[in-house]
């Protein structure tokens, strides 16, 4: 199977035909992702349900609620483990050259005529899939565009990138265009979603997390809060709120408190002699009459 294809196809899926929640969403990405870092997508693989736990952020009702539902669409297969024995068993299923890729393919060719390649350059059959290979109209890997006069938006985003997280990998090129694509659906341009993205890496940079997954968690909590503006972002990331399950890590250090010497100084019990001096008295007066009754027995 092929990664790339196989993302395209889902893209494609997801915006022409079927609707998926952002749970299913995050779900599908993190076994897809597992999948291909093991080389296993064409074959059952074994993930404990606690790692899915962590990497999607679901709770343990929302992931199994997303996996029925996954597998309801037919885009997973799915083995139930048993406990301490056996883990849970994933399959990714293959959604180009398939059915799912023919229903689409046969409704786009069955289309108004405004819609087929021949009579609209705009929607043709390689212009349908720019967003799914680049997003944009740009080149997500130089400077190069259709428009001389205006330069490409992400230029910026891969100098920046390459600088703080290294050479930008194919896969990783996938993810910032998935990334970028998420916030121009929800209306921001390319400029500003490029803007968006090196934001977010620069908060990355701030915690010392130089790696990409860690960006795309910042940008994940973004569009799931709806937030495509990066004033509103800035707003939002200014604004105090809930740290549980989000991607910051909190210290939470206790307050340092200055000693109170004088509540420590009134706990002292007092240093009276007249008192220490009776008690002394007090001893010896039993002691010698104790040694008095040891004579007179003897």
């Amino acid at each position: 199977m092929d990664y790339f294809k196989q993302r395209r196809a889902y893209r494609k899926l997801k915006r022409d035909q079927i609707d998926i929640s952002t749970g299913q969403n995050n779900l599908y990405r993190e076994l897809l992702d597992y999948a291909n870092d093991e080389y296993q997508l064409d074959t059952l693989f074994t993930l404990k349900n606690s790692a899915l736990l962590d990497l999607t952020g679901l709770s343990e009702a929302g992931m199994k609620k997303a996996r029925n539902e996954l597998v309801q669409l037919g885009l997973i297969k799915y083995v139930p483990g048993k406990r301490n024995q056996q883990k849970p068993k994933y399959q990714i299923i293959k959604l180009y050259s398939t059915s799912w890729d023919t229903t689409n393919s046969k409704s786009s060719s069955t289309g108004t005529p405004n819609s087929s390649s021949t009579s609209n350059p705009t929607s043709s059959s390689t212009g349908s899939s720019k967003e799914l290979t680049s997003t944009s109209t740009y080149n997500l890997t130089s400077n190069s565009n259709n428009n001389q006069d205006d330069p490409n938006p992400f230029v910026p985003l891969i100098n920046m990138y390459q600088q703080e997280f290294g050479i930008m990998s194919p896969t990783a090129k996938q993810q910032v265009f998935d990334s970028v694509s998420d916030f121009t659906k929800g209306g921001a341009t390319d400029q500003q979603a490029s803007e968006i993205i090196q934001y977010a890496i620069s908060i990355a940079v701030s915690y010392n997390k130089r790696y990409w997954n860690y960006t795309s968690k910042i940008l994940d909590d973004w569009v799931n809060h709806s937030l495509f503006d990066l004033d509103n972002i800035k707003a939002y990331q200014n604004k105090p709120h809930n740290p549980k399950g989000s991607y910051k890590n909190f210290n939470h250090k206790p307050k340092e408190q200055a000693t109170d010497w004088d509540k420590l100084k009134a706990k002292e019990p007092l240093d009276n002699s007249s008192n220490l001096q009776d008690r002394l008295k007090k001893l010896r007066d039993e002691k010698n009459v104790t040694r008095q009754d040891k004579n007179t027995v003897i």
